[in-house]
């Protein structure tokens, strides 16, 4: 009997490959390209930027409507002269993160974004003089 999977797929895919055994460790992959930890200091997102040269990179934050948002942008060509880009903008509904101080690091096709929380300072018990 024909396997009509396996015709399928040595039709379109004439090299070796088994994709019985591939695996792609990564929770950061192109249907969901981010990944977020959240501490007490910080909010860390976990971006994939792979194919993107550092280089290439541009990153940018806006807040519209108490609503903070991060974009993500790059184009590479690759060594056989194909394009891979990335546009990609991620909304944070959190008043309580410092955009001015935010770091990145690209490693291994992830770009890291630290997005440290703001410090909010202890409620005291004062008391006012009325004049």
């Amino acid at each position: 009997m024909l396997d009509l999977d396996e015709i399928f797929d040595n039709s379109l895919f004439p090299f070796d490959w088994d994709k019985k055994t591939y695996k792609f460790d990564r929770e950061e992959k192109d249907m969901h390209p981010y990944s977020s930890i959240d501490n007490e200091k910080a909010r860390i997102l976990i971006h994939n930027i792979l194919g993107i040269d550092k280089e290439d990179l541009k990153m940018s934050t806006e807040r519209v409507n108490g609503i903070a948002r991060i974009t993500i942008s790059g184009t590479t060509k690759d060594m056989v002269g194909k394009e891979r880009s990335i546009n990609s903008t991620i909304s944070l509904n959190d008043n309580n993160l410092d955009l001015t101080k935010i770091k990145a690091i690209a490693k291994n096709g992830l770009l890291y974004i630290t997005i440290p929380k703001k410090t909010i300072a202890k409620e005291t018990k004062k008391e006012i003089t009325i004049e």
